[in-house]
This record gives structure tokens, C-alpha cells and sequence, in this order.
């Protein structure tokens, strides 16, 4: 049987440049993964998370072996300046809303009172040369470090995180996806009700269902009074204009369905859909 500490052990002797350290993390609130951290001299320390790598090698120690290298070899640790996190000017270029299931994370957060079972926690971002994105939930304890104020904290978070949603067809995702150009006039004709908010990198994209301005908009662009807000993932949201063909609950079983088929529980929002009304 493949456990962690094999591959640990395994992983010591193929790279001996690296300190590989057991370590448990908590995802989204409340999933509990084990996983590795790979140390060298850089101040930030990736983890690999080993759970479902065992799971899909059914005791292939040499197959984890080779899956885990791969991770290493392409995705290295960013250089970064740690005095960097006691800057000011630093986080609030960086600071955004991301939104989970509630939790007991101890988080500058606070509950989403318009969509209830969710809560929205401020993290920072930032995008290395030649490495993907790294984020950092953020504590009280930081923003007193740096001298933010909750107030402050949480106004330019909004204002980047709005600044950096997006909003498409499911059309013009799937063709992105395909790698296709995305042709307007074909989506003129095949009209799709079915709209995705996220963000520019991805990640963390379903904050900007908080953008209350930009649902009303979504609702007076498709001539409706009430949309149908599907949590797809902490990644993205799904909009739908509600119409007599809908029904909530009925939206609220597809959710469940697909969380529990094709969405990794660390990237689960909640297991239901929402109406949001506009007069």
C-alpha cells in the first residue's frame, strides 16, 4: 500500500536538493487534504497534495513517483521577497474577495448574508515570471503588520476583484476551451442563456457574483426580473435568467449532481442555486 511517508522516502533519494515535509492543509473551509511541501532555500514552500495521487495509482509507487516529479520539475517555487507581505502598497495591489463554504477558518472574512451558506475572506495574488499564480488567505494579524485597516482592507478588494471579473456565454467559454476563435454573430444567431463569471486568471473568479451592479445589468440585458445563480465551483459562478422553464430547486439538484460527479471537493462552493430578485 502507497503511503505518504514511502514517498516521502522515495522522493528524498531521486532529489536530495529538496526537504520534503508532511503536511496537512485545510481547503475551502473544510476539506482536509494531506499532502507534501517541498522546501529548498525560497521563503514559499509548494505542497503537493498526495490523497488523490495515491487513490488513482492503486499502489503504483513508482507511477505516484513519476506524476509527483512532473509537478516538481514544472512547477517551481516563486522567489519571493517575504518582507514584501508587510508592505502596504503591496497587498492593496493585490488584495481581493475570494468566497468559500462556511467556515471556522481563522480569516479576515465575513458571511454573505445574500447567499446563504457562503462566506467572503480577503486573500492576495500575485502572478510570478514564468510560474502560475500563488495567493495567500489573509489574517488579521497581516493587516496590522502592514497597517490596513478592515475598512480599507475590504474596499480595495472589492474594487480589484470587481475590476478583474469577467463575464461570458458559456458559447464563447466552450470555444476558448476548444481553442477556437469566438465568432460574435454565430452567438447572435445560436443565442446561450447561460452566462459565466469568473475572473481573468481563473481562479478564485466566483467573488464577482458580489458585484451586485453587475447582475442587475445581467438581468436588464436579458430582459428578466430574477436570475438563477448556479455555484459551479470557488472558480466560477453560472447566471441564467430565471424564466417559467426553470425552476430553482430543480437548478439546485444539477448543482448538487455535478459537485458531487465532477467538481474536486477543495473546489466546491455550496450544494445549491439562488434566485436574485431586482424590482
Amino acid at each position: 500500500m502507497i503511503t505518504r511517508e514511502n514517498i516521502i522516502e522515495r522522493l528524498a533519494q531521486k532529489y536530495p536538493q529538496y526537504n520534503f515535509v508532511p503536511t496537512d492543509v485545510t481547503k475551502n473551509g473544510d476539506v482536509h487534504l494531506q499532502g507534501i511541501s517541498v522546501r529548498d532555500n525560497s521563503p514559499i514552500a509548494p505542497t503537493i497534495y498526495t490523497d488523490s495521487i495515491i487513490e488513482r495509482c492503486n499502489d503504483n509507487l513508482d507511477k505516484a513517483i513519476e506524476i509527483i516529479s512532473n509537478i516538481i520539475e514544472q512547477h517551481q517555487a516563486p522567489n519571493i521577497d517575504l518582507t514584501k507581505l508587510q508592505d502596504r502598497d503591496f497587498i492593496l495591489e493585490r488584495i481581493r474577495i475570494g468566497v468559500q463554504k462556511i467556515s471556522s477558518e481563522s480569516l479576515v472574512k465575513r458571511n454573505v448574508d445574500e447567499f446563504p451558506g457562503m462566506e467572503a475572506y480577503l486573500y492576495f495574488a500575485e502572478a510570478g515570471n514564468e510560474h502560475d499564480m500563488w495567493s495567500v488567505k489573509l489574517r488579521q494579524e497581516l493587516l496590522d503588520t502592514a497597517g490596513i485597516s478592515l475598512e480599507e482592507a475590504w474596499q480595495i478588494a472589492e474594487k480589484n476583484t470587481f475590476e478583474a471579473t469577467t463575464l461570458q456565454s458559456m458559447t464563447e467559454v466552450l470555444a476558448e476551451m476548444m481553442g477556437e476563435a469566438f465568432d460574435p454573430c454565430l452567438a447572435d444567431t445560436m443565442p446561450c442563456e447561460m452566462y459565466i463569471v469568473s475572473n481573468r486568471e481563473k481562479c478564485k473568479g466566483a467573488a464577482g457574483i458580489l458585484n451586485h451592479e453587475l447582475l442587475r445589468r445581467f438581468a436588464t440585458d436579458h430582459d428578466c426580473k430574477s436570475i438563477a445563480v448556479l455555484c459551479s465551483s470557488i472558480h466560477e459562478i453560472i447566471l441564467i435568467p430565471l424564466r417559467d422553464a426553470y425552476s430553482i430547486d430543480e437548478l439546485s439538484n444539477m448543482v448538487q449532481e455535478i459537485n458531487a460527479t465532477q467538481v474536486s471537493p477543495e473546489d466546491r462552493l455550496v450544494d445549491r442555486a439562488y434566485a436574485v430578485n431586482f424590482d
